[in-house]
């Protein structure tokens, strides 16, 4: 099987992360496969931002969850970046699908923990009205919300966020027997709890692993059976891949 190389949070290493313009980078590098990460505005529409609060990417101050989307669609999100990115807008999920859902062949929006259940059946709805489940896996560290995802939606796959070591093998339990999910952990923890990761390859679990930016730490993890990448360095996990796939080096 072929490796899939997931621009996390964009192509964030060349634009500034969770934007259009960083989305829009990584589709014309040669991703096929897009993540980004959602927060709530004060009015309910799901923003695509990672942190819960606006200063380190946006002009903002304070949480995302206390301003509209009106509000927060004013803010600059690129400037942090570079000069060139000034103006940036923060996005809402559904200006993104709209932009970028059709073109992308996978899209791995990120629901971040304590996500109420109406806050998980928006996101839901907004993919759906686009007809982009069949290509959407919504991941998350919070299993609740992947478990309401699925008991609405029972055609949608969930990817399984594992931040910390001690949550590997319990992942690998909850997924086991769920044909429409994944689990996908720190790189780091693959490597370092082969146990599991045997455990997940025998099972037939799809492993994607986050954030891997070097080639040599891709190549030991697709000897371990990870075939799903996320990564800020775009192009050069592409071309790692395109280099494995002529050398016949796919992952088993």
């Amino acid at each position: 099987m072929s490796v899939e190389i997931i621009a996390h949070r964009g192509y964030s290493a060349r634009a500034p992360e969770n934007t259009r313009s960083a989305l829009e980078r990584a589709l014309e590098a040669g991703a096929t496969a897009l993540e980004w990460d959602i927060q709530r505005s004060a009015d309910g529409v799901p923003m695509v931002v990672h942190d819960e609060t606006l200063e380190r990417t946006t002009n903002g101050r304070g949480r995302v969850d206390a301003q509209t989307a009106a509000a927060l669609g004013r803010l600059d999100a690129g400037s942090w970046f570079a000069p060139e990115f000034a103006g940036e807008p923060l996005p809402t999920l559904g200006a993104v699908l709209d932009a970028v859902g059709p073109r992308a062949h996978r899209l791995y929006p990120e629901i971040k923990r304590g996500a109420t259940p109406a806050e998980v059946d928006r996101i839901l709805a907004e993919v759906e009205e686009r007809g982009l489940i069949a290509r959407t896996v919504f991941i998350s560290m919070d299993w609740d919300a992947l478990n309401r995802i699925q008991a609405r939606a029972p055609d949608a796959w969930v990817g399984y966020i594992v931040e910390a070591a001690e949550r590997y093998a319990p992942a690998l339990a909850h997924v086991r027997d769920r044909p429409r999910a994944l689990l996908d952990p720190d790189w780091r923890i693959v490597l370092a709890e082969t146990a599991v990761t045997e455990q997940v390859r025998a099972a037939g679990v799809p492993l994607a692993v986050w954030t891997v930016n070097d080639p040599a730490d891709a190549e030991r993890l697709a000897a371990a059976g990870v075939t799903r990448f996320t990564t800020n360095e775009v192009e050069r996990l592409l071309d790692w891949a395109a280099r494995r796939e002529s050398e016949g080096a796919a992952p088993r």
